[in-house]
C-alpha cells in the first residue's frame, strides 16, 4: 500500500534521477573505424540489472504514480530526457529539445537516431512507450483501492525500460541505421492516449516519412514464453517482418487479431500509417497498486527488448516497408478462427490401427525390424475390405521388412494404387493380402492457403500424419515463406514448384518454415522412413 509523499522526496527522485542517468549510459559509442559492429553485439549489451534499474526508478513511490503532468511525471521525463542526451539521440521535440508539449503542462519526450542512406535517411520508424501512469488511481482509471500510489510497473515502466536498453544498445554497438528511428516516450496515454494523438497531429518529423509504428507496452510479465504481437495485418507481410531467425528461445509469438483503441499504437493506425503493439497481457495487478517491480519477469523484458531490437535493426534496413493496408479496418478478432481454420483431416487410405513391436537387439547394433499387430479395422475400409483382421500380424510392405513402425503407414500414403501386406495369422502359413487403396497418393502431405494480409507466403492448414511432411515437424498454421531457399510468388507459384522437385525425384526439399514467430529451415526427407543406426559409444 501506498501513502501521500511529500514535496522533499520528490525533490530527492530528480536529483537520482540526474545520478542515474550518468551512470546507466557509460560506455563510449563505436567509433567509425569499427564498422564491423553488429545487431548481435548490440543485444549482448542488454542486461537485467539496467532494466532493473529504469523500471525500478520509473515505478519507485517517490514517482506518486507518474499521472500525467505530475510532479512525478516531470522528474520521469528528466530521467528520460538525460538518458537519450547521454545515448547521443538527435533531439526529436520542439526548437531543438527532446521535449514535445502540449496542452494542459504534458510533455512528450522524443530522440532520433538520423538513418545514414541518402535514398532512406528521410523516412522513419516511430518506436514508443508511455512513461505516463495513474497516479493515486480514481473511479475513472483504477480497478481500486484508490487513494495509493499506483506505481505502473508493468504499464508502463516494463516498456520504457525495454525501450531504454534499446537505445542504450545502439549506442554502445555504434551500429548505425539506413532508415532513421524516432525513439518517443508518450505522456498522457491514460488519458485517451493524449500524447501519440498529439504527436500523430503535430509530428517533429514530416509526417510522410513516417513509415511504421511500433508501441511497447506493458512487457513485464512474460508467461509461458507468450509475446503478443499485434497488427501484422496493418500491413502486407508485416508477420514475416516481425519473425526472426534469432528469436530468443523463450519466446513464441502470438500475432493476434486483437487491434483496439487501448493503447499508443491506435493514433497511427487511425492516420494510416502501419502500427504494432508488443504486450504480455493483461493480469490482476492491471490499473491497482499491486502493480509493483518485483512482480516483472526481468528476464521476460530482457528478452523481449532483444527480440524488438534485432526488429528494429531490420526494419531500419530494409529496402522499402509495405504500405498501410485498409483492409485491415473491416478485420476484427472473430474471423481469426474462420480464418486460420485448419482442413479436417484426410480420410485414412488403409483403415486399421496397430500397436508396434520392434524386434529385439544388441546395443550395438542397428535397430533390427518390427512388427505390427492389428488392433483395429475400420468397418468397410481398405483393409476390410482386403480381408485384414484384429490380431492379424503384419510384417512386410511390398517385399520390404518394417524398419520402423513409421515404415507402413509412410508406404500407404504414397503407394499410387494398392500395396501388398505380408500377414502372419495365428498358426496358418504365413500370407500376402493385396489392398486396394482409398483416396489418392500423398508424396509431401501438406494443405495450405494464402492470406491477404502475407503475400508470398502459404498457412499450413493440415499436415497428413506419418507424411514426409509430419516426419519433419511441420505443423498447422506455421508459415511457409520460401522452397529450396527461394521465394514464391503465391499459392500456385509454391504448388507448381513442390510438385517440380517431386516429379523430379528428388530426395527432400528444404522450406522455410516460421513457427509461432520463429523462422528456420526444414529439411523434408521425401524418402521412406529407415531406421538410424545406434551410436554404442552414447
Amino acid at each position: 500500500m501506498k501513502l501521500l509523499l511529500t514535496g522533499p522526496a520528490v525533490r530527492f527522485v530528480v536529483a537520482a534521477c540526474c545520478l542515474w542517468a550518468t551512470s546507466c549510459l557509460t560506455n563510449a559509442p563505436a567509433t567509425a573505424g569499427e564498422g564491423s559492429a553488429t545487431i548481435e553485439s548490440a543485444i549482448a549489451t542488454i542486461t537485467d540489472g539496467e532494466i532493473l534499474e529504469h523500471a525500478g526508478l520509473l515505478a519507485d513511490d517517490t514517482l506518486e504514480g507518474r499521472a500525467a503532468g505530475s510532479r512525478g511525471a516531470i522528474a520521469a521525463a528528466k530521467y528520460l530526457e538525460k538518458q537519450l542526451k547521454a545515448a547521443g539521440l538527435e533531439p526529436g521535440g520542439d526548437n531543438g529539445t527532446y521535449i514535445q508539449r502540449f496542452s494542459p503542462g504534458y510533455q512528450n519526450i522524443i530522440g532520433i537516431l538520423r538513418g545514414t542512406d541518402p535514398q532512406l535517411r528521410d523516412e522513419f520508424i516511430v518506436v514508443g512507450a508511455h512513461y505516463d501512469h495513474v497516479g493515486y488511481g480514481n473511479r475513472q482509471n483504477s480497478n481500486g483501492p484508490i487513494g495509493f500510489i499506483h506505481n505502473g510497473a508493468d504499464d508502463n515502466a516494463s516498456g520504457v525500460a525495454a525501450l531504454l536498453e534499446i537505445i542504450d544498445a545502439l549506442h554502445r554497438s555504434g551500429w548505425q541505421p539506413r532508415r532513421s528511428i524516432v525513439f518517443a516516450f508518450w505522456d498522457g496515454e491514460e488519458i485517451n492516449l493524449l500524447g501519440s494523438r498529439h504527436w500523430v497531429r503535430q509530428p517533429t518529423v514530416p509526417r510522410e516519412g513516417v513509415k511504421l509504428a511500433i508501441n511497447a507496452d506493458m512487457v513485464g510479465r512474460l508467461t509461458n514464453g507468450r509475446l503478443e504481437i499485434a497488427g501484422t495485418r496493418t500491413a502486407d507481410g508485416l508477420r514475416r517482418l516481425f519473425s526472426s531467425e534469432k528469436l530468443p528461445e523463450d519466446l513464441r509469438l502470438d500475432f493476434t487479431w486483437e487491434f483496439k483503441e487501448n493503447s499508443d499504437h491506435w493514433p497511427f493506425y487511425v492516420d494510416g500509417i502501419p502500427s504494432l503493439l508488443i504486450h504480455t497481457g493483461l493480469h490482476g495487478d492491471y490499473h491497482r497498486p499491486s502493480d509493483d517491480i518485483e512482480k516483472l519477469n526481468i528476464v521476460g523484458i530482457n528478452h523481449t527488448a532483444a527480440y524488438m531490437l534485432d526488429v528494429i535493426c531490420r526494419l531500419a534496413d530494409e529496402e522499402t516497408l509495405p504500405e498501410f493496408r485498409a483492409a485491415s479496418r473491416a478485420e476484427v478478432a472473430s474471423m481469426r478462427s474462420q480464418r486460420e481454420a485448419p482442413l479436417a483431416p484426410a480420410p485414412p487410405r488403409l483403415g486399421l490401427r496397430w500397436a508396434w513391436a520392434p524386434e529385439e537387439t544388441k546395443e550395438s547394433e542397428t535397430p533390427g525390424n518390427g512388427k505390427m499387430r492389428v488392433t483395429e479395422v475400420t468397418r468397410g475400409s481398405a483393409a476390410d475390405v482386403a480381408g485384414i483382421r484384429v490380431g492379424d500380424v503384419l510384417t512386410a510392405v511390398d517385399g520390404a521388412l518394417l524398419p520402423v513402425e513409421e515404415y507402413l503407414p509412410a508406404a500407404v500414403l504414397r503407394a499410387k494404387e494398392s500395396i501388398a501386406i505380408e500377414v502372419e495369422r495365428g498358426e496358418e502359413p504365413p500370407q500376402t493380402i493385396d489392398v486396394k487403396l482409398a483416396g489418392e497418393p500423398t508424396a509431401l502431405g501438406l494443405s495450405w492457403r494464402p492470406d491477404s494480409a502475407l503475400t508470398g507466403a502459404v498457412m499450413v492448414t493440415r499436415v497428413v500424419p506419418y507424411s514426409p511432411a509430419s516426419r519433419a515437424k511441420i505443423a498447422v498454421q506455421d508459415r511457409i515463406y520460401s522452397v529450396e531457399g527461394e521465394p514464391f510468388a503465391d499459392h500456385d507459384a509454391l504448388l507448381k514448384r513442390v510438385r517440380e522437385l517431386l516429379d523430379s525425384g528428388a530426395e527432400s526439399m528444404t522450406l522455410q518454415v516460421e513457427t509461432a514467430g520463429r523462422v528456420r529451415p526444414v529439411e523434408v526427407d521425401l524418402r521412406l522412413p529407415v531406421a538410424e543406426p545406434v551410436d554404442s559409444s552414447l
